[in-house]
């Protein structure tokens, strides 16, 4: 397991003194990739922005919750997200809050010099991709995003998922397998 920066465990100490400036330090290193993670576990913005919300609340009121011999504080904010992304999507349906309209930007604008058929074509294969992630089964969905998207080692990712890095290249394998097959079969993938 990667051993917690010095860096990093500074900022929380500094945190838990009420030092607003280590906060902000703390959420712009990890905000993006928490909210990425939580938005391609759940598949929804709003969840992803609440959930994001969740975990750095969680870091202020609890700024020594965090243990520097379980990992790092890159693995302890994103199993706080984990945790708070399944507790989310374990809501009944009607209790998920809705993604809000872009605000009537159209997102196919034409720019300058833009083949439209193909910016429409790649905006179909990445639905099919998110779409093909969202139905896989949690354990391998997690590796996924985990491995592949969010570029973390099979060893980080082990700790946060408390398995052994064999399993987590085991789900990633499996995973990579279903993907292909149910893109191949949307004629996404050779």
């Amino acid at each position: 397991m990667a051993q917690p920066s010095c860096d990093d465990q500074e900022l929380l100490r500094q945190l838990a003194r009420g030092n607003e400036a280590a906060f902000r330090t703390v959420y712009e290193r990890y905000q993006g990739r928490i909210y990425r993670f939580a938005l391609h576990m759940s598949g929804n913005g709003a969840t992803a922005e609440e959930t994001t919300q969740e975990v750095f609340m969680a870091l202020i009121v609890k700024p020594k919750g965090y243990d520097p011999a379980k990992g790092s504080i890159a693995n302890y904010l994103f199993g706080i997200a984990r945790n708070v992304t399944r507790r989310t999507m374990q809501q009944p349906a009607a209790d998920i809050p809705l993604e809000d309209d872009d605000g009537g930007q159209d997102e196919f604008a034409v720019a300058d010099d833009l083949d439209v058929l193909e910016e429409l074509s790649n905006c179909e294969l990445l639905a099919a991709l998110r779409q093909a992630v969202l139905a896989l089964p949690g354990p391998y969905r997690e590796a996924v995003v985990l491995c592949d998207l969010e570029e973390m080692s099979y060893q980080e990712a082990a700790g946060l998922l408390e398995c052994s890095p064999g399993t987590v290249a085991s789900r990633l394998h499996r995973a990579r397998a279903m993907l292909k097959k149910k893109l191949s079969v949307q004629k996404c993938a050779k």
